[in-house]
């Protein structure tokens, strides 16, 4: 049954500013060009890709979950410049609990200008219409104060601190977790 629900979930999603579409190996020189830095891999478990192949392999990381559908990912393309920017996904739904959670990465160039939180906007209200979500979570590690702020200004509320919970570079470092009811 989960399957079938989320085979309804939307390939396009539009905003103001953004579309929110399914990633595509030709996206792979605008990935490259944002998660080649270290500012992006910071706070993430993997690290800054040093080479194209890196972003060969995230592609095909995302084709084999996608195919087996444990995650929802979207790319975030800039209207303005028809460019991707970043991506979004729910990396986990679960059905029994109507639960989603939200990840997202975005190009340092396009930081401070609210396309992440427009972009969580949109998944998130598609989250509730298509998947039936009652309930999304985020979760960062405990010095990422940027990623903090976008779950703050989705209206999220931060319900505690789970110890060792998220692998940053080889370490498990201790997470913030953020949630908002959705029904």
């Amino acid at each position: 049954m989960s399957f079938d629900i989320l085979a309804q979930f939307p390939a396009l999603i539009t905003t103001d500013r953004l579309i929110l579409r399914p990633i595509r190996w030709e996206d792979e020189n605008d990935i490259f060009e944002y998660a080649s830095k270290p500012e992006v891999a910071q706070f993430m478990s993997w690290s800054a890709h040093r080479t194209i192949e890196d972003t060969r392999a995230f592609l095909k990381f995302l084709e084999d979950v996608e195919g087996k559908r444990l995650q929802i990912d979207r790319g975030i393309i800039l209207k303005e410049e028809n460019k991707l920017i970043g991506t979004i996904a729910f990396v986990t739904v679960d059905f029994d609990l109507l639960m989603g959670e939200l990840g997202y990465c975005l190009s340092p160039r396009y930081w401070g200008h609210g396309y992440i939180v427009e972009a969580a906007n949109a998944m998130i209200d598609a989250g509730a219409k298509y998947l039936n979500l009652h309930r999304v979570e985020a979760q960062c590690e405990i010095d990422n104060y940027k990623s903090e702020r976008v779950m703050q200004k989705l209206g999220m509320q931060q319900e505690g601190v789970y110890r060792k919970r998220l692998p940053v570079h080889g370490e498990f470092c201790d997470a913030k977790i953020y949630a908002k009811i959705l029904k």
